[in-house]
């Protein structure tokens, strides 16, 4: 009896000791990045970008897109004598739906409207601009010359193991998705045929359309996690313009010439920032790089204690419901007019 006592006290201790420890290791960590102009003697290979991280956070989509998904489905569809017509033009909503809308230019500032306060069981969450302690650190970088900033965020997370960790998606900058691929190959050129211009969206109930997705000009992720110490990895890639040289069949693929020139094309080029730092909570880092600087600080914050409270959770749910909400005609117009402003 005294021996069963015993181990279920210890159970209990153990179960409280991993609970507190869990509680413990929410940090907060603020990111200035910047991109630095100056010329520089490092030659780069003409790398493509590599393929985002699906384990990725995102926290940077929800402040600065619009998803029309809404708008979509308030469409009136096509009617049994829309198909016999020969223009198949009668806003299909399957056509149109799962819409998402960027600009073309991130901003320079990604933060909450409100102050927000961290809970138990909640994964990483962004900080408003007020929450935030680099004003004085951008003032004095923004006073050097040939630099041009990029990004700057703030979020609390509770940091993990290395398997564990889950990385932050980063992304700043420019939307080149109208002139290149996500490869870096241009996009400007295309090859008509029979089949490149036959309508296949006419047939929107059987078809997705196709949505491009933004190649931004940096983009990557940044890993935070806890072994022992703090360690930061940085993946990321800043993309820039470049002419490359190519053969003329490579760059026109359906060319029947036979004679292989070569030709300068215009090509998306890939820079790669790659590094993995130990780091002190605290402590401002610098990551440094020829094209590219970062400026990082992990800060020690007050552990939530408690989960989110059962009408903030309605209240988040409530909101999700209304964003996807079908739309009239009316709104439809006002949300072009939004993002004709944003573009």
């Amino acid at each position: 009896m005294l021996r069963n006592f015993a181990i279920s006290i210890a159970a209990i201790t153990a179960m409280t000791v991993s609970i507190n420890a869990q509680a413990k290791s929410w940090f907060e960590v603020e990111v200035f990045v910047f991109e630095r102009q100056s010329n520089s003697l490092e030659q780069w290979q003409e790398n493509t970008a590599l393929p985002a991280n699906r384990k990725n956070i995102d926290l940077i989509t929800p402040m600065i897109s619009n998803d029309i998904t809404g708008v979509a489905l308030g469409l009136t569809g096509c009617t049994s004598s829309d198909w016999t017509s020969s223009e198949v033009d009668c806003q299909d909503p399957l056509v149109s739906a799962n819409k998402t809308t960027f600009p073309s230019q991130v901003p320079f500032s990604i933060a909450a409207e409100e102050p927000q306060v961290a809970y138990l069981e909640e994964g990483p969450l962004l900080l408003a601009e007020s929450q935030s302690e680099f004003a004085d650190i951008i003032s004095t970088v923004r006073r050097e010359k040939d630099v041009r900033s990029l990004l700057h965020l703030t979020w609390q997370q509770d940091m993990q193991s290395r398997n564990r960790a889950k990385p932050i998606r980063i992304f700043a900058g420019k939307d080149f998705s109208e002139q290149f691929d996500y490869a870096g190959h241009p996009v400007t050129e295309k090859v008509e045929d029979e089949f490149s211009t036959f309508d296949f969206y006419s047939f929107g109930s059987f078809v997705d359309e196709p949505q491009t997705k933004p190649v931004w000009e940096l983009d990557g992720n940044i890993n935070i996690y806890l072994s022992h110490y703090l360690f930061i990895e940085t993946k990321l890639a800043l993309r820039k313009p470049i002419q490359k040289q190519t053969n003329t069949n490579d760059y026109y693929q359906y060319s029947s010439d036979t004679n292989n020139e070569k030709v300068m094309s215009p090509f998306l080029q890939s820079i790669p920032m790659v590094q993995n730092r130990r780091v002190r909570s605290g402590e401002v880092h610098y990551f440094d790089h020829p094209n590219l600087g970062i400026i990082m600080q992990i800060r020690k914050m007050e552990q939530p204690t408690t989960t989110k409270p059962a009408d903030l959770a309605l209240e988040d749910d409530s909101q999700i419901e209304l964003n996807t909400e079908p739309v009239t005609e009316s709104m439809a117009a006002g949300t072009s007019s939004t993002q004709s402003q944003l573009n």
